[in-house]
């Protein structure tokens, strides 16, 4: 079972307690208690929702005809192409910033992905969440040949505390899965 698997359960079933017990303890709470606990609830539950997604960006999508470009998965004449797709539901509105050989940068949402035409060699990826204070940073050498498509697939990972940026090398069906159900997202800085 995959950690992001552990921790939904968990999430189920921490709901399902509460079903059952929350009306017990609310009739043991007077009024004016459980009035203050749920306006104290509310507001904190907001307050991480607005603060988890106050460095997030909207970049700007791609035209039309660089989106088909890119779904035809094909690299220019001499080059590379590398593909960072984010998909799933953990921390899915939350911007994963991007990085590639320290110069390019992006971000991402889930249902997002950047691209990048690159000279063949080595090439380093790195990925943090926009708010990566409880996160660890992902990063992957990726070596590429002329004509080479790499698609990488970034994800969050959630453990108890804290989660991970986790980078996958993607192959054959799955790669062109998530090339073709994500939305193109152009670079704020340019690969070189």
């Amino acid at each position: 079972m995959s950690k992001n698997t552990f921790w939904v359960t968990m999430i189920f079933v921490a709901a399902i307690v509460g079903a059952f017990l929350g009306p017990a303890l609310a009739q043991s709470l007077s009024t004016g208690a459980m009035l203050t606990f749920s306006v104290v609830t509310l507001v904190a539950i907001v307050g991480l929702i607005v603060w988890s997604l106050s460095n997030n960006k909207s970049g700007e999508k791609a035209d039309t005809a660089t989106l088909a470009d890119a779904r035809a998965m094909r690299a220019p004449e001499g080059k590379a192409r590398i593909y960072v797709t984010r998909r799933g539901f953990v921390a899915a509105l939350q911007g994963m910033n991007v990085t590639l050989d320290d110069t390019a940068q992006g971000q991402i949402k889930s249902g997002q992905m950047l691209m990048a035409d690159v000279a063949a060699g080595t090439h380093r990826l790195h990925a943090a969440m926009a708010k990566g204070i409880m996160a660890n940073a992902g990063t992957l050498e990726i070596e590429v040949g002329a004509g080479e498509v790499v698609v990488i697939d970034a994800m969050f990972e959630m453990s108890a505390l804290k989660g991970d940026a986790k980078l996958t090398r993607l192959e054959g069906a799955k790669a062109r899965e998530n090339v073709h159900a994500t939305k193109l997202i152009l670079w704020e800085v340019e690969p070189t």
